[in-house]
């Protein structure tokens, strides 16, 4: 066995430092300390890092206290915590060399490091080109949970553009044909059309109050992230349609927030919108373009998603783990009489209320 330390924000020269450190692969902007921290009103931003001889895996994750959950507080006799990956693509990382035997060793220090610190649950969202869930499922339940769809970026764009599904090819020429023009910049100068058209395009989806982010979440981005984000913006004349933030980093870009205005759907502004991106990411050497998946398995967000790289879906996996079924068991009994808002699938189920 080896030995393991923590980082938090503080430590945030250190923190990049390990993520130098581990060779053969390149760490997802997730794993960077300053969009770790953009979801600190969840948790506090921790990096967890295991060391035996030359070798090292790193977990980033955000440490939610049990505590301030509606209906427990000052109702338990000591702090619980329970952690999570923040929202994207995470769970623990290492060189590919690193050998079966060093991940075992650092998921039974982690382990231990909960059942010290009163970690009582763990939910990873593993990374979906990494594969990383592969190296725990003798550790924690994996699961798979949807499929999201990647775009390989190291194809020729001709590759690329006949991976296209033909409606979404005839659907970007028909773009073209209507004028429509697309900006790409990297300030938010547009920032007021864009969240314009995010709010009523959650309207719209009946979207859940977790997607509502606050002026200061995006203000965090800007300065924050200021070398990490992209706006992509379909304009009709001089009216924006279609709006999209992106995320990136020299290896990954995500689709992260974006909408469309209902009634320019059929001028197809946001098919249009992804294609510039395309060309603009390989223009810069990036590998991969995440499009994410739908809200429900095979939806029509999906199908659409999927129409940019018919060969390029991926799983997407969850790993859960109880840590202490005692105080897990506790706590779901303390919460039953309370009207859940998630289904009995949620994990851990005593948040699901």
């Amino acid at each position: 066995m080896g030995h393991y330390y923590v980082l938090g924000m503080q430590d945030r020269e250190q923190w990049l430092r390990e993520l130098e450190n581990i060779k053969g692969l390149n760490p997802d902007l997730h794993y960077l300390p300053e969009y770790c921290k953009l979801f600190s009103d969840l948790g506090k931003a921790i990096l967890f890092i295991y060391r035996e001889g030359t070798a090292s895996v790193i977990y980033p994750f955000l440490l939610r206290k049990v505590n301030l959950i509606p209906g427990l507080e000052n109702k338990l006799d000591r702090i619980l915590y329970d952690i999570i990956s923040p929202y994207g693509y995470g769970g623990p990382i290492a060189d590919p060399e690193v050998s079966e035997c060093v991940w075992d060793n650092f998921y039974r220090c982690f382990a231990e490091y909960c059942e010290r610190n009163d970690i009582i649950t763990e939910f990873i969202r593993f990374h979906p080109v990494l594969e990383n869930h592969r190296l725990l499922q003798n550790h924690v339940r994996v699961e798979k949970a949807s499929s999201v769809v990647c775009v390989d970026l190291a194809k020729s764009e001709e590759e690329i553009w006949s991976g296209y599904e033909r409606n979404n090819r005839k659907n970007i020429k028909k773009a073209c044909r209507e004028g429509l023009e697309v900006i790409l910049e990297k300030t938010p100068v547009r920032f007021t059309d864009f969240i314009s058209i995010y709010h009523l395009t959650l309207l719209r989806n009946r979207a859940g109050e977790f997607y509502y982010f606050s002026d200061q979440f995006f203000d965090y981005i800007h300065k924050e992230l200021k070398d990490n984000f992209l706006y992509a913006h379909t304009l009709k004349g001089d009216r924006i349609i279609s709006t999209e933030l992106l995320l990136y980093n020299e290896t990954y870009i995500h689709s992260f927030l974006g909408g469309t205005l209902e009634e320019y759907y059929e001028f197809r502004p946001n098919n249009i919108l992804k294609h510039e991106v395309i060309k603009w990411a390989k223009g810069k050497g990036i590998r991969y373009f995440l499009l994410g998946g739908g809200y429900r398995e095979g939806d029509g967000i999906f199908r659409y998603k999927r129409s940019f790289a018919s060969e390029g879906v991926l799983n997407f996996y969850v790993g859960k783990k109880v840590h202490n079924h005692e105080a897990v068991g506790m706590l779901e009994n303390m919460m039953a009489a309370k009207k859940p808002r998630e289904s009995e699938s949620y994990f851990p189920g005593y948040r699901r209320f």
